[in-house]
C-alpha cells in the first residue's frame, strides 16, 4: 500500500514539476538599430581564422533614439566547428550616442548562422552608461536578434528588455528587478 501510495506521490510530483517554477520571462523591444558594415577583414590566429567585420554607421530607435558612433564599433566572429550548417561565434562593442550627445556603450555576444541569402544571430546584450534616465540598464537584462543581407543590403539587431513573469505558484520574487517594461 505505501509502495503504491509513494509511486502515485512521485508521478504527481513529476507531472507539477514539469510545469517549471517560472513563468515565461517578459520581453519588450528596447532600440532597434539599422546599419552598415564594411569587408571583413580575416586573420588567421592559433584558434583558427577570425573575421574583423567593421560597423560603418547605424541609426538608433527606441527607448533612446541616436547612431552608431563610427569608426569605432567592430564585430569578432569565428567560426563554430558543426555539422549541421555555417556558424560563427559573434562578439561586438558599440559605442552609442544618443540624440543629447551623450554615449552608451553596448557589447552583443552570440552566434551567426549563414544561408547563401544572408545571416541571421541571437545573443544576449548588455549596456554601461551614466546617464541619469538611463542607469538602470546596467543592471538590466537584454537578448539580441540580427539579421544581414548579403550584397550592402544593409543589417539591423533589435534588443529585448527581459523581465522576470514570475513565479508559477505565485509565490513573490523580492530580489527581482522592478520592470520597466
Amino acid at each position: 500500500m505505501h509502495l503504491k501510495f509513494l509511486t502515485l506521490m512521485c508521478s504527481v510530483a513529476g507531472a507539477l514539476a514539469a510545469n517549471g517554477v517560472f513563468n515565461q520571462p517578459k520581453g519588450k523591444s528596447f532600440v532597434t538599430i539599422e546599419y552598415q558594415v564594411g569587408y571583413p577583414i580575416n586573420t588567421t590566429t592559433p584558434a583558427g581564422v577570425v573575421a574583423t567585420v567593421p560597423v560603418l554607421s547605424g541609426d538608433i530607435k527606441g527607448r533612446f533614439n541616436g547612431h552608431i558612433v563610427e569608426n569605432i564599433t567592430s564585430s569578432v566572429e569565428a567560426y563554430l566547428d558543426t555539422c549541421t550548417g555555417s556558424f560563427t561565434s559573434f562578439e561586438s562593442r558599440y559605442l552609442f550616442e544618443n540624440d543629447a550627445g551623450e554615449h552608451i556603450v553596448a557589447k552583443v555576444v552570440g552566434t551567426t548562422s549563414y544561408s547563401k541569402q544572408d545571416l541571421h544571430g541571437l545573443g544576449y546584450a548588455t549596456f554601461s552608461t551614466d546617464i541619469k534616465d538611463l542607469k538602470w540598464i546596467n543592471t538590466a537584462m537584454f537578448v539580441a536578434e540580427w539579421q544581414g543581407r548579403y550584397g550592402g543590403r544593409g543589417a539591423e539587431i533589435e534588443i529585448f528588455e527581459l523581465t522576470t513573469g514570475g513565479r508559477v505558484d505565485g509565490e513573490p520574487i523580492y530580489a527581482a528587478q522592478p520592470s520597466k517594461i
